[in-house]
């Protein structure tokens, strides 16, 4: 009797090795594999959901007509010219018949943008249609940044011309953002005001 005592203790025992040796290993072997499929699954229906908006992105550009895509990529194209956007603003002023004293282009930034708990959120990424932060796991590198170059301009001309030059600017193919305006009025000819007026334009930069 004792003789089989014995030998229960000592399967016991090697079961219990046995458990602890072999079975739980491969016990939180699968654990980790079924933790991997899962985050490969979560993994594909990401790119599927990634690809989805991409294509429905291809398919609204293909859509637009070639001259309905210039006008778009005019209105916001991928790169800020500061010669040629110089040179618009310089047209605009001589048209309304004002004094141009001076342009002055700044360096090209990011647009500062607020997250939804009203925290300024700098280089972060931004959508144009929305105006709000994009996801972060959807917003891509800096390349996709809207970014912003503001044109600090001198002019010297009356009232009118004045509100005439800024109904122009509003009128313009892109946006001519008037950020700041100052004036001053001139010692010589009372009618003549200096006006000091900060501009920006936009650019999205392509992925």
């Amino acid at each position: 009797m004792r003789f089989q005592v014995g030998i229960q203790i000592t399967l016991l025992v090697v079961a219990i090795i046995i458990a602890f040796s072999v079975v739980k290993p491969k016990i939180d072997s699968i654990r980790i594999d079924q933790s991997e499929v899962a985050a490969y699954q979560v993994a594909l229906e990401n790119i599927g959901r990634y690809n989805q908006h991409l294509q429905t992105l291809i398919n609204q550009a293909n859509a637009l007509s070639g001259y309905d895509r210039s006008v778009l990529e005019r209105y916001l194209p991928k790169e800020i010219d500061a010669t040629l956007v110089a040179s618009d603003i310089s047209n605009i002023v001589s048209r309304n018949r004002l004094l141009l004293l001076d342009i002055i282009p700044d360096e090209a930034i990011p647009v500062t943008a607020y997250s939804a708990d009203g925290q300024i959120e700098e280089s972060a990424a931004y959508d144009p249609n929305t105006g709000v932060l994009m996801d972060e796991e959807l917003s891509g590198d800096q390349d996709s940044v809207l970014m912003a170059q503001q044109f600090e301009v001198e002019v010297v001309g009356t009232y009118d011309q004045m509100k005439a030059m800024l109904s122009d600017m509003e009128r313009n193919a892109y946006p001519l953002k008037l950020v700041e305006f100052e004036f001053n009025l001139e010692e010589i000819d009372a009618s003549l005001v200096q006006y000091s007026l900060l501009l920006e334009t936009y650019a999205l930069p392509a992925n």
